[in-house]
């Protein structure tokens, strides 16, 4: 089998209603060198059945079952182990990507010659209304030490190249809150550098009303992850987590 250029990590539970038109969404990009992993997280619905479908119909679609529930971290690292792309992206069973995605993407990383880059990206409900204002970043390098300020990575727009960094997994242990902010640190700590995209290139979806909900569970997953696996002081890493919570309620300001 040729390498792909790109490998795709798309984990899903109970996502039959969204999963046919993210798919969709990679299979319309302008750039076509990419395998898609798509993990089945035992879901209770029709997911596996209609993913199954799916990767019949196009030879670049691996499906993977898995034997028990256990997270999108480690959903997502059984697509890592098996993928076989120059590049690892990920595109959630919900999300969405613009058709010139990864064109962009790959492009703005090998002008940069950038180990690891992000994009900007819109925020829709639901039914793709968007809501809130898009996430913006700027085409700028950042380091280790301004994502720890504030986690600027949207998941869906991560890209990350493997023969600079090697793979990098997600962390099983952080119970899927934190784990991707967790990836990102891992790959910037020894001094990789990552490169933003200032356009705006996915739609992530989220329910209405979810955005800010357990907003005490997610913060204190956030805090023990800087305090205890980043070795920040305790005061610090309070601190950089109600700098991160009072950015994060920005984030989804209606428009």
């Amino acid at each position: 089998m040729v390498q792909p250029k790109v490998s795709v990590i798309m984990p899903a539970y109970n996502a039959v209603a969204y999963l046919e038109e993210s798919v969709k969404s990679l299979r319309d990009q302008s750039f076509q060198d990419w395998e898609l992993l798509l993990v089945d997280d035992c879901s209770k619905d029709d997911t596996a059945k209609l993913a199954k479908k799916i990767a019949k119909e196009d030879t670049r679609i691996q499906f993977i079952q898995k034997e028990k529930n256990s997270g999108s971290a480690d959903t997502r690292n059984k697509g890592i182990e098996l993928a076989k792309g120059e590049f690892i992206s990920f595109l959630d069973a919900d999300d969405l990507w613009e058709n010139d995605f990864l064109e962009k993407m790959i492009s703005h990383m090998e002008k940069n010659n950038s180990p690891f880059s992000f994009a900007s990206y819109r925020i829709i409900d639901e039914n793709g209304f968007e809501f809130c204002k898009p996430f913006l970043v700027q085409s700028k390098t950042y380091t280790y030490r301004n994502l720890l300020h504030y986690n600027r990575v949207g998941l869906l727009t991560a890209v990350y190249h493997v023969p600079s960094v090697g793979k990098k997994y997600f962390d099983p242990s952080l119970k899927s809150l934190r784990d991707d902010y967790a990836l990102w640190l891992d790959i910037l700590r020894d001094g990789k550098k990552a490169i933003g995209n200032e356009e705006i290139l996915a739609r992530y979806r989220v329910r209405r009303g979810a955005a800010t909900s357990n907003k005490k569970k997610v913060m204190l997953a956030h805090f023990r992850m800087l305090k205890d696996r980043e070795k920040l002081p305790t005061i610090y890493a309070f601190l950089l987590t109600i700098i991160h919570g009072l950015l994060g309620l920005r984030k989804y300001k209606n428009k």
